[in-house]
């Protein structure tokens, strides 16, 4: 996926199905991950992402996430941990640039846990809501922004690295960096 480029497609749900049911580690991992409560103490390109161990997932602090007053950030969890498992544990999506199987894998478990909270059209509902703020957010100067010092870097391209690596040692990135380990060691 390149930047200001939404990719809504879902995986086929029987291919969601087969290579979760064959992969004993990615499942286990998922059943833990889902659960994870995201950190929004910062400002993430693409609205979301992982750190790089997959225990972490952010959402950017700027990312509206209620809709129809049913909290949706699990979805965004979904999606990234998901992600971030189909790519430690099955191999899938690791050249995230030009394969976009595990984006679309992830899309999927995101999908499917959307209609569970907003029902059958919700994922209409969700899309209309997050991905113009997910847009926003690519488009977004990164100076002056808190990122966080782990996040992951792969769905990045080279010109976004060099940027993302500069603003993790700004000011804002340190300050909310030692809140976050702040709040970990209490």
């Amino acid at each position: 996926m390149s930047s200001g480029d939404i990719d809504d497609v879902l995986a086929d749900q029987d291919d969601w199905i087969q290579i979760l049911s064959s992969n004993d580690d990615l499942r286990s991992y998922l059943h833990t991950a889902w659960q994870l409560s995201p950190v929004r103490l910062f400002f993430i390109p693409f609205g979301a992402g992982m750190n790089e161990d997959g225990t972490r997932v952010y959402i950017s602090h700027d990312i509206q996430t209620v809709i129809d007053d049913i909290e949706c950030a699990p979805a965004l969890v979904r999606h990234e941990t998901t992600e971030w498992g189909l790519r430690k544990f099955a191999g899938i999506g690791l050249d995230y640039l030009n394969d976009p199987t595990g984006h679309r894998l992830a899309n999927r478990a995101e999908h499917d846990l959307v209609q569970v909270l907003l029902g059958d059209d919700g994922w209409e509902r969700y899309s209309e809501i997050i991905d113009p703020q997910v847009l926003n957010s690519e488009r977004t100067n990164l100076k002056d922004k808190p990122i966080p010092k782990d996040l992951a870097l792969y769905p990045y391209e080279d010109e976004e690295i060099e940027n993302l690596l500069e603003a993790m040692s700004n000011k804002r990135s340190e300050e909310e960096w030692l809140k976050l380990q702040k709040r970990r060691s209490v």
